[in-house]
């Protein structure tokens, strides 16, 4: 009578479903991209990350009933999504939260999943096509270019072997989660005059942008730390597979 053991190698306990191999690979990617925060090596993440703040904007616009009119990205880190219709409460606070989310679903897809590769064609397709179609090339050429180049190397690196796309989005992922928090901070808290999406949204909704910002990174960590732990979690044995057959362990 076959069985499940829960012994010996620890696999029913908690410690064994814990993957210190994955921890300690986001943990030291964390810190690299932390050390080199105001670099030229994180510059093109931090570029890539604002691109998704702006998309998310335009997502919510469209989810709302509303339209996308043009989106730009600017070398210093700035952009703007410039909508029509839509809820405006909802589209201001996409931004900052929207971009998070695409971190935190990058992050578990490249943690979770073995579809790195589709994820990464399509996270290319989705920046290269917004470049295209919303990027005006006169005004933001340098947007229009980093766009449609940024989404053609990420599905050129969809056909490579896994692990070049699983390190990239990793990467692009722990990015995009601690960009919204810093950011955030930034803009927010530490620069209240700023105009920003928490200043508009707090002429919409008549809470100060203080309240909304510690809201926004209040809810940036505890999403962050959540997909965090499931990204490390062990996948279950029979999700594993081995890296010299190709095959389920059995």
């Amino acid at each position: 009578m076959a069985g499940t053991k829960q012994g010996g190698n620890g696999t029913g306990s908690g410690a064994g479903r814990f993957d210190w191999r994955t921890f300690a690979l986001l943990g030291a990617i964390y810190l690299v991209v932390a050390y080199f925060w105001h670099t030229q090596w994180v510059y093109p993440l931090k570029l890539i990350v604002v691109f998704l703040h702006e998309i998310s904007h335009g997502i919510a616009a469209v989810a709302t009933g509303g339209r996308i009119v043009e989106i730009q990205l600017h070398q210093g880190e700035a952009g703007h999504c410039v909508t029509a219709g839509g809820n405006p409460a909802l589209i201001y606070s996409a931004g900052y939260l929207g971009s998070l989310l695409f971190g935190v679903v990058i992050l578990l897809l490249s943690t979770r999943t073995r579809a790195e590769r589709a994820v990464s064609v399509i996270l290319g397709l989705l920046l290269g096509g917004v470049a295209a179609a919303f990027v005006p090339l006169g005004a933001n050429t340098f947007g229009k270019v980093f766009g449609i180049l940024t989404g053609a190397l990420l599905v050129a690196l969809g056909t490579l072997p896994r692990v070049w796309p699983a390190m990239v989005l990793r990467v692009v992922a722990v990015t995009s989660c601690l960009y919204a928090i810093l950011d955030i901070k930034s803009d927010v808290l530490d620069r209240p005059g700023l105009d920003s999406d928490a200043v508009r949204l707090a002429e919409v909704t008549n809470i100060s942008a203080q309240v909304w910002g510690g809201l926004w990174i209040g809810v940036s960590v505890l999403v962050t730390f959540s997909a965090g732990w499931i990204a490390v979690r062990r996948r279950p044995q029979g999700d594993r597979v081995d890296s010299k057959t190709g095959a389920s362990p059995g």
